[in-house]
């Protein structure tokens, strides 16, 4: 595990954004407009610590979306594609 923590920003979820433009995830797991609640409420679920921060995304900082900082002992892919699988989870429910 490394001694910085992993950056996770809203946009890595954003079903409007391009990859260019600063999605990670397919689109089968990206929803539309994701917020930092969401994912934080996620992240807290599979145990990690977390840091909410106020810094935005480089490419969207006009938008002050926020950021979380945390641990995570596996790589950030696997990490965001739970975190996608589980945003789209939720968002049938609603």
């Amino acid at each position: 595990m490394s001694d910085k923590p992993l950056v996770i920003y809203p946009e890595y979820f954003d079903l409007n954004l391009k990859r260019s433009e600063g999605r990670k995830v397919p689109i089968n797991i990206a929803v539309k407009k994701p917020n930092i609640e969401e994912i934080l409420e996620i992240v807290k679920a599979l145990g990690s610590d977390v840091l909410k921060s106020s810094k935005s995304h480089p490419s969207n900082w006009h938008l002050e979306l926020g950021s979380i900082n945390l641990f995570y002992k596996g790589t950030k892919v696997s990490l965001l594609h739970k975190i996608g699988k589980e945003l789209k989870n939720i968002r049938k429910t609603d």
